[in-house]
Order: structure tokens, then C-alpha cells, then sequence
């Protein structure tokens, strides 16, 4: 399914619907100011909070006398809200049964912009994308041994033009391969924002971003530095010696460091920020979003860092617990005289930061 067809499915979200069970209300109501209204019916319950994306606090809902529970948000900033219902205090939230449209927990919500935003369908051309499976030596559990890799080529894409610049793009923990397109809408914001001149046409690889299988199915992990670490270590010797020579073949991409970059978002900004400023000979431009950089050493971490003439480029919402530790990497690199721009938006650790990172980085680099 095109992302285009899933913003419809989210627009529908905010639509009237015809039939609904009693009583009759409308989950979501989208206002003329880009305030919402949610509601959830709840009868039985002495307490229901709306947990919102972006927001560290829960809104608390009203009950009405027919049992549903409602709240109205200020104004929101267009975007793909992520939102569910927590019933009594708990901390095991709900699903909108009303909505069908999720990620993971949450269910989703687009407040659509005027004119539309990067990661809206705009009527842009579009590029193509393909997903690659191979045989790792270097991943551990993996079914088969099977890794993958999607190829994001633009609008236009030529094997006999003049080779394309290439962005590796890497996935937080918990995702696939193919999230930052189906969570992030990474192809239609290179797609609108090459047609609209702000970005140059490139290739974007978003490889499976795992080292150990294992490791994607046991957050605990993440309190386990030598795990994490083994992890990193893995992955990084497979993204150089597997994923990018076959990218390498297969696509007409640069190969110079100037004409290479990578990105990534939680733990894929820890793998992206440290295996980027390990190889500058690899990577010319450098970004991590929320990068996952708790307890880590980094001149242990990234004993051959070289400054660069391009700043590296970071983002981290205020209210992320990961803002310290990212506000220290910057620190570590400002104090060897490496340029770094580093966003601290409002929000949390959500794909709102992440994809609004990703547009300023992909306008920004080659």
C-alpha cells in the first residue's frame, strides 16, 4: 500500500462516519483551527486520558452522561498525530476502535497543512522503491540468515546519468526496514521536496538495522552495555562490507565521501553518529535524531574522529529524556573544533521530530 493511500485512510479518520455503534459519536473531529476533539466511550470508567504524540503529559477527558469521554486539544501544527486512550491511570493504554489506521501502539491521525507538508501526497513525481533481501555472514539469528535492504531511486532515476548521491537512513529500535517509509514517509518527502527544488535528487538505502536479531525483540537489552555495544559493532561491519557493496552494484550512486550520507533516528542515531564520524573517509555528511547515546564514552566509542568541514547535524525534542546525552555529544564535538547543528524542537521521542528532521537534512546536504 502507497502512502498516499494510508493519508487518505487518515484523512478519513477526521470524516464523518455514517455507522457508528451507540452511542453515536465521532472518535476524532478536526476543527477549523487544527484543534481536535477526541472521544472515547468508556461508561464504566473513573478516569480516561488522551496520550497524545509529541506531548510528555496526558490530557485529561470529561465524561458525558451518555459515557462518552471527551477533550479538545489547542491548536496542533500540521503533522501525523499518534494518540490512544489510557483508562483508570493505567499504563497499558487502548486503541480508537473507531480507527484502523495504527502504528505499533498508537493509533494515527493526519491534520492535513494548507498547502500540503512534505509528507502529504502532493501530486509530485514519484520515485521508486525496492526491497532487497541477502544471505548475512555477519548478522546473528537472522531466519535463513536473510537480511534486507529498501532503495528509495527519485522521480527520473537513470543507470547511464551521472552517478546519484546516496543517504543511508536508519530505523529505531522496534522497526523494519521498510518503517521509515510506511511511519516516516521518507519517499514522499524526497519525492515532493526534489520536485519542489529544495533537495537534490538522490538514492536513500534503509537497511534492516539490527546486528543481533535478538536484540530487536528485548528492549532489556538496551540496560546491557555490552549488548548494545555488540550490536553497534555488528551492524556497523555489516552496513560497510555487505550493504554498501551491494548497493554500490547494484545502483548508480557515488562512492566518494562527499557524495555519501547517513541518518538515523534512536538507535539508528547511535549507529548513524557513531559509525558516520568512525569513517569519514566513508561519510561526508553526518545526522543523528534522538540518537540513543546513554552511558557511552565517546572517545572510547570514536577513538578516530577527524573533524569535518560540515557540520554535523543533530535534533532532539525538549522533552526526550535522550536530550542530555545528545546535548553531550555535541558538547564532545564542539570541544574538538567540529562544527555541529543541533535542533531542540518541542516534542518527545515520536516520528514528529524524526520526520521533521529528515526534512531539514535531506534539504541541507550534497
Amino acid at each position: 500500500m502507497r502512502i498516499g493511500g494510508i493519508l487518505s485512510a487518515l484523512l478519513w479518520c477526521a470524516m464523518p462516519l455514517t455507522a457508528l455503534a451507540t452511542p453515536d459519536f465521532r472518535s476524532t473531529e478536526v476543527h477549523a483551527d487544527r484543534s481536535v476533539t477526541f472521544r472515547f466511550y468508556e461508561p464504566h470508567a473513573a478516569r480516561v486520558d488522551l496520550v497524545l504524540e509529541n506531548r510528555a503529559d496526558r490530557l485529561p477527558m470529561q465524561k458525558s452522561a451518555d459515557g462518552v469521554w471527551s477533550v479538545t486539544t489547542a491548536s496542533l501544527r500540521p503533522e501525523i498525530y499518534g494518540y490512544r486512550f489510557a483508562i483508570d491511570g493505567q499504563a497499558r493504554t487502548v486503541h480508537d476502535p473507531q480507527n484502523q489506521i495504527r502504528r505499533y501502539g498508537n493509533d494515527l491521525l493526519l491534520i492535513p497543512g494548507k498547502p500540503p507538508q512534505p509528507w502529504e501526497e502532493a501530486g509530485s513525481p514519484t520515485g521508486a522503491v525496492r526491497s532487497h533481501s541477502y544471505t548475512s555472514k555477519v548478522v546473528t539469528g537472522l531466519p535463513g540468515n536473510r537480511s534486507e535492504f529498501v532503495v528509495y531511486t527519485p522521480p527520473g532515476y537513470d543507470l547511464k546519468a551521472k552517478p546519484y548521491p546516496v543517504l543511508y537512513l536508519l530505523h529505531v529500535w522496534g522497526d523494519r526496514s521498510d518503517s521509515w517509509n510506511q511511519f516516516g514517509q521518507a519517499n514522499l518527502i524526497l519525492d515532493n521536496l526534489i520536485a519542489q527544488g529544495k533537495a537534490r535528487s538522490m538514492v536513500v538505502v534503509m537497511p534492516l538495522g539490527y546486528g543481533e536479531r535478538k536484540f530487536a525483540d528485548d528492549y532489556g537489552l538496551w540496560g546491557d552495555h555490552v549488548a548494545v555495544e555488540r550490536n553497534l559493532r555488528l551492524f556497523e561491519k555489516a552496513l560497510l562490507t555487505e550493504v554498501m557493496p551491494q548497493v554500490e552494484s547494484i545502483y548508480n550512486v557515488r562512492k566518494d565521501a562527499v557524495g555519501t550520507a547517513i541518518l538515523g533516528a534512536s538507535m539508528g542515531g547511535l549507529e548513524s553518529t557513531v559509525i558516520g564520524l568512525s569513517h569519514p573517509d566513508r561519510f561526508g555528511w553526518v545526522g543523528g535524531e534522538s540518537s540513543a547515546l546513554i552511558n557511552l564514552d565517546f572517545d572510547t566509542e570514536i577513538p578516530s574522529f577527524t573533524k569535518s568541514a560540515r557540520p554535523v547535524w543533530m535534533v532532539c525534542g525538549r522533552e526526550d529524556e535522550l536530550l542530555e546525552s545528545n546535548r553531550r555529544l555535541a558538547t564532545w564535538l564542539q570541544g574538538k573544533g567540529q562544527a555541529v547543528r543541533f535542533e531542540e524542537p518541542e516534542g518527545t521521542h515520536s516520528y514528529i521530530v524524526w520526520r521533521e528532521g529528515l526534512v531539514q537534512f535531506a534539504s541541507t546536504i550534497f
